[in-house]
């Protein structure tokens, strides 16, 4: 998914037309390095429950046509909703705004796989 993607879904969320919002197209990207930095540590339990190597920089995005660089499957199911709750506050309606960001978290929850790790008894 590409930054400019995440967006139009983000926005197709607003209750006026996408064309109305134009004006916040230039947060896109801001928005979307803010997501990576928010969500690498989810990013990263992602990589681990796949076997693939864990990344140690937040990486960011600098334009529009660019791909999102995490999880297909988180990035699609959770930045939208991230993005949509800075779309509502640009809009000025922060009940919208308060809302999308729940959606976000709870999906970010979802989209987060459990993995199993040793437990050291400190104890015995």
């Amino acid at each position: 998914m590409t930054v400019k993607e995440c967006y139009e879904q983000a926005v197709g969320f607003l209750p006026e037309n996408p064309e109305e919002n134009t004006g916040m197209q230039k947060y896109a990207v801001s928005w979307c390095n803010f997501l990576l930095a928010e969500t690498f540590q989810n990013e990263n339990i992602c990589r681990k429950a796949k076997k693939l190597p864990q990344i140690t920089e937040i990486p960011k995005v600098s334009d529009m046509g660019e791909e999102i660089p995490y999880d297909e499957e988180m990035v699609r199911a959770v930045f939208p909703y991230g993005m949509a709750r800075w779309a509502f506050r640009e809009s000025e309606d922060v009940s919208g705004s308060r809302e999308y960001y729940r959606l976000y978290a709870i999906a970010l929850a979802e989209a987060t796989p459990v993995t199993e790790e040793e437990i050291e008894d400190v104890y015995g």
